[in-house]
């Protein structure tokens, strides 16, 4: 007997019984990174789509940036978040951001970096909205749903437009 017709049987059987059945959602973890860029964009060129578990993707946060980092074969991707100085890093959408190097302090206004295989931008402008931000009970940060436009030299420069959606 096929599968098909397997699952038909079990199911008459069940509602036959009268049971209810529930569907189990799926498990499977979400995890994307993608970007186009404008002519003259920089440090991403053209547009670019990662998925796990083809890609690796890892999401985190510490010292209150975001750091969502991605490898595909021999290129590299970082992007890095972070709230002003004296606040924690929250659902919401954050203008004015500017170039926060990875070992710098918390800056007055929020913090972008974006390095592509050891190439980033000094002179950052950006944008980025965080629509999910989840954590587990130690704090961990189990999902991400964001989008960014980041522009090199100058507020009106060539964008990138990005979004991550990362579910562990």
């Amino acid at each position: 007997m096929n599968s098909v017709r397997r699952a038909c049987v079990v199911l008459s059987a069940a509602a036959g019984l009268g049971l209810a059945l529930v569907p189990v959602a799926s498990a499977d973890p979400v995890q994307t990174v993608a970007y186009t860029s404008e002519d003259g964009a920089w440090p991403l060129e053209g547009s670019a789509r990662y998925s796990a578990p083809g890609d690796e993707i890892a999401v985190w946060e510490r010292d209150g940036v975001l750091k969502i980092d991605v490898q595909s074969g021999l290129k590299d991707l970082r992007v890095e978040l972070s709230a002003p100085a004296g606040e924690a890093l929250h659902t919401g959408t954050y203008t004015g951001a500017r170039f926060r190097g990875q070992s710098d302090p918390a800056l007055s206004t929020p913090g972008i970096f974006v390095v592509s295989t050891y190439f980033g931008c000094g002179d950052d402008y950006a944008d980025f909205t965080i629509s999910r931000l989840d954590k587990d009970a130690d704090g961990r940060t189990t999902g991400v749903d964001a989008t960014f436009v980041q522009h090199c030299g100058s507020p009106d420069g060539p964008a990138t437009r990005g979004e991550v959606h990362f579910t562990a």
